[in-house]
């Protein structure tokens, strides 16, 4: 059941102002807006790309406070349609508990399922001890207006700051999006946050993640990031258009980063791959591609660039982790997490060896 709250319970107020830290909204600072993509004129992107910057996937509030009582109030885009995420996932936020490292799942948004807002406690009669706390944004919607209540007398301070200011770039599908986690804090960017204490942008669009050369012009804009992830394979319809767009949207990238840490992830398997041979022979197919794309990058000299294949991410049981053979569960996306996990900590910490490949 939904728990709300009347308005002489809590003070309400609004997270764009400090001691609120808002993260994983890359345009943020200029924009104040709770969108994934510069604003743009009509035109100048897909318009299905538009509606999907406005999906708030990766977006954080973090703050400390020693609230007895904390609650939530939220106006969104538009309530959940989805037929096979849950709404918790679509239009919820979750919350966090815990310093850096520390960081406890508590507690998720109930609301009924045709709301496109709502009220929602997440504690309540709790010691007034000083908390750090983590709300994650929804990952399939647009969100209007978010409030934080708590009760009256109640401190505030800033949540500590990350542990490096080099934010983690995903550009990617559905998957990266967040599809099909149960809720915000179990998408696989989100997972590695939390690890790595860092702000993650996560620009999966689901469905179109297709290497449109404005979305590398974007994320080129992002100052000093510490590793770009490219993770689009999946939403290409055939590997021509894989073929087609990657070099060109890599090359993009490279045009200002030239010496950040870039990985190339080519799509994990369909959970239907041990029936369906022709899936599996194309995502080889895509896989042998973007590999020989990224050894002959570095035999032109790009030192800094590295290959991922999908697959080594799953584990053997990986059709055991789906939703409808495509969209991970919360296991799935555990387990690309735990696969990530070491390839980041070599590229965030150590780089690329001017050898081949990932320092081991």
């Amino acid at each position: 059941m939904e728990r709300s709250v009347t308005e002489d319970e809590l003070k309400w107020l609004s997270p764009d102002e400090p001691p609120f830290r808002i993260a994983g909204f890359a345009w943020w600072a200029k924009e104040r807006k709770y969108r994934r993509l510069p604003v743009t004129a009509p035109g100048a992107i897909r318009d299905i790309l538009n509606d999907l910057a406005d999906n708030t996937s990766g977006g954080q509030i973090r703050f400390r406070t020693n609230a007895t009582k904390l609650a939530i109030r939220v106006k969104l885009f538009a309530p959940n349609t989805a037929e096979h995420i849950p709404a918790t996932a679509v239009n919820g936020f979750d919350c966090y508990v815990g310093a850096p490292g520390e960081q406890r799942y508590y507690g998720t948004t109930r609301f009924p399922h045709d709301a496109d807002q709502y009220e929602y406690v997440f504690f309540e009669g709790r010691e007034a001890e000083m908390r750090c706390v983590t709300l994650n944004f929804p990952l399939f919607q647009g969100v209007h207006e978010v409030r934080i209540g708590v009760n009256p007398g109640a401190g505030l301070a800033e949540y500590p700051a990350y542990a490096s200011d080099r934010k983690v770039v995903l550009y990617g599908t559905s998957i990266t999006q967040g599809g099909c986690a149960s809720r915000p804090g179990m998408s696989y960017a989100n997972i590695l946050s939390r690890r790595f204490d860092r702000e993650f942008i996560n620009l999966g669009f689901s469905g179109n993640g297709q290497g449109d050369p404005e979305i590398a012009r974007f994320m080129s804009e992002i100052d000093d990031p510490g590793c770009i992830v490219i993770d689009y394979d999946a939403n290409n319809p055939t590997i021509d258009n894989l073929i087609r767009t990657m070099p060109e949207f890599l090359r993009i990238l490279r045009s200002r980063h030239a010496e950040v840490p870039i990985l190339v992830l080519s799509r994990i398997p369909y959970g239907y791959e041990h029936l369906l041979t022709t899936s599996r022979e194309d995502r080889i197919a895509r896989r042998n591609y973007q590999r020989d794309l990224v050894e002959q990058l570095r035999g032109q000299g790009d030192r800094f660039i590295a290959f991922c294949d999908g697959a080594e991410l799953t584990g053997e049981l990986w059709n055991e982790c789906t939703v409808d053979g495509v969209h991970p569960t919360d296991l799935g996306f555990m387990r690309i997490a735990d696969g990530l996990t070491p390839i980041l900590q070599t590229l965030l910490n150590e780089g690329i060896s001017t050898t081949g490949g990932i320092k081991k």
